[in-house]
């Protein structure tokens, strides 16, 4: 099924005028909002995120999929909106042909840290920036 899509059922309409036979049914599917999916055409969309640490060094992370949950690679280095592509794992079409899921990255920077996270942060930083100055 597709949204739009329409199901005919032959003989389960009203009855015609002055006794005529019942005339057709016709049903209009549509699709409700997913709380995770979005539908695009036969793919299927979803986001993940991950925190800053993930996104650098990468990881194995379970994803919800319409065939249930599944593992998943995060590649190092991903960069926010990084889409990553699960083959037939998206909806199936009007000839049974299957489309693909897409999960965006995105990247979730804390709302507070740590007096030791935000000192593991600021080492970070200050290494980036001493790096920086040796490439000039």
């Amino acid at each position: 099924m597709q949204d739009g899509s329409r199901i005919r059922l032959k003989g389960q309409g009203e009855e015609g005028n002055y006794g005529g036979e019942p005339g057709d049914l016709y049903l209009k599917m549509c699709i409700l909002p997913h709380p995770h999916f979005t539908i695009k055409g036969n793919d299927i969309e979803s986001r993940v995120s991950i925190r800053p640490e993930q996104a650098v060094l990468g990881e194995m992370l379970e994803v919800e999929t319409l065939d249930g949950i599944i593992k998943v690679r995060i590649p190092p280095m991903s960069k926010n909106g990084k889409k990553l592509r699960l083959r037939n794992k998206g909806w199936t079409g009007k000839k049974g042909e299957r489309g693909d899921h897409y999960i965006e990255v995105a990247i979730d920077i804390p709302d507070n840290l740590t007096d030791k996270e935000r000192e593991l942060y600021e080492k970070l930083a200050n290494l980036r920036r001493f790096d920086s100055r040796q490439a000039s």
